[in-house]
């Protein structure tokens, strides 16, 4: 078992990199050694596991099923040299995080330099992503992530919850006019949020014991939170919106509040999602306390809508 682990590890950077001389390159070896160590991995295991053409190479079902315990093979390496190293209370090593794309250029981004100023002896690498993450096979240590779709495996820590305000431009509610209950949305131009793997056009809504689910329909859908706030303050109609994208629309007035004094219900969490240890890598641990703690209970960007939030019932 033990002469595998070295080409196992060999196999599973040339699926992480695409190809055998990125892997080698990254190893530091020939890109001969990469490719008789797969062969001899393939001979030993009587499977191929890589399917090669002169231009690209795709594994086989073997091959991905080797690459995901490979992957976990790595992590598990990395972390107990990890717990060594952090012997002494030292952060080391390369922290690989995937963040959702909008909240994480707004909020993380601009926050990282901190960061990395604590821990210098770290190298962070960023992933901003739009698209349903596979943690183990993106070779993620750590995904901040607001979708509620899980895969199995992880453990998932909330850091906060979204609030979520329903908003319209001047000039729209000049038009249009004001709702006073959640049912009016139906005769509204209400802009949906429409992704690959979720639509949000059930928009939930409470008032003390008053609960109401309202179907909304208008004529813009986008797979983009930012875009839903920008077509709002064009004037295009009704918005649902995560607190968190707000700058300082409210404040000027180019967005104004609707249903004061109804909560918007959506559960829409942010998480901390990573695979399942027996220990957290102090470098994780160290990234997730950051960002809670740059983040706050409330969250930092809730704090001028304090009396807003008061009104609800």
């Amino acid at each position: 078992m033990l002469e595998l682990l070295e080409p196992i590890a060999i196999f599973t950077h040339v699926a992480r990199a695409g190809s055998f001389s990125s892997a080698a390159r990254k190893l530091g070896i020939s890109k001969s050694k990469v490719s008789t160590q797969v062969a001899d991995l393939e001979h030993k295991l009587g499977v191929q596991l890589i399917q090669r053409t002169t231009r690209s190479l795709s594994l086989t079902e073997a091959g991905q099923l080797l690459y995901a315990q490979g992957e976990e093979l790595l992590r598990d390496a990395d972390q107990a040299v990890a717990s060594v190293h952090n012997l002494n209370d030292a952060t080391r090593g390369v922290l690989k995080v995937g963040i959702s794309q909008s909240f994480g250029t707004m909020h993380i981004i601009p926050a990282l330099p901190d960061f990395m100023a604590r821990h210098p002896e770290l190298e962070l690498q960023v992933s901003l992503l739009d698209h349903k993450v596979d943690v183990v096979s993106e070779g993620l240590d750590l995904l901040l992530t607001m979708s509620e779709q899980l895969p199995l495996g992880m453990v998932a820590r909330p850091l906060m919850k979204c609030q979520f305000l329903l908003a319209a431009s001047p000039e729209y509610v000049a038009k249009h006019g004001y709702p006073e209950r959640p049912e009016q949305l139906v005769d509204h131009n209400c802009l949906v949020y429409h992704g690959e793997w979720h639509e949000h056009s059930v928009w939930q809504f409470k008032k003390g014991d008053d609960y109401c689910e309202i179907g909304v329909s208008g004529n813009f859908r986008v797979d983009n939170a930012p875009a839903l706030k920008s077509a709002a303050v064009s004037g295009l109609g009704v918005v649902y919106l995560a607190s968190y994208l707000l700058e300082n629309e409210i404040e000027k007035g180019t967005l104004v509040p609707l249903l004061p004094e109804w909560q918007l219900t959506h559960h829409l969490p942010l998480q901390a999602v990573y695979p399942r240890r027996k220990h957290l890598a102090p470098k994780v641990s160290a990234f997730i306390d950051f960002i809670k703690d740059h983040i706050g209970s409330p969250p930092y960007w809730d704090e001028p809508y304090a009396a807003l939030y008061a009104q609800r019932k």
